[in-house]
């Protein structure tokens, strides 16, 4: 098992054990680097794939995910977000690979969300 496998069950059985980390199919919450906790890829992610939900329409408001939540900014990021009838959801913009952080660029996103990005950390 390399160290990504490594870490990545290791957060999953941190998830058993009922910690605060989530995880689906497609990534995970874990300790960033860029600020915070953040969204990892739980597998290698293709371009163009739907992550997951970031923002959902309920009780006619939208609504912030815990995914939303937790996706941090990068100028090189690697995910977007693109509007559906459900609300918003995140697709990669290129091949995320397994344990990599899924990052959006905040100052690419709908009007309604916050494009301060001081206290974030680019990573090179």
């Amino acid at each position: 098992m390399n160290s990504i496998d490594k870490k990545v069950f290791n957060l999953m059985k941190r998830v058993e054990d009922k910690s605060n980390v989530s995880v689906s199919n497609s990534y995970y919450f874990g300790d960033s680097n860029i600020h915070g906790t953040g969204a990892f890829a739980s597998r290698d992610i293709p371009g163009e794939e739907n992550i997951g939900s970031a923002f959902s329409y309920g009780n006619k408001k939208l609504t912030r995910t815990e995914l939303g939540s937790k996706v941090n900014h990068q100028f090189d990021n690697n995910s977007i977000l693109r509007k559906d009838k459900n609300g918003y959801n995140l697709y990669s913009t290129k091949d995320i690979k397994k344990g990599s952080e899924v990052t959006s660029n905040y100052e690419e996103t709908p009007d309604f969300i916050d494009k301060n990005t001081k206290g974030f950390k680019e990573i090179k």
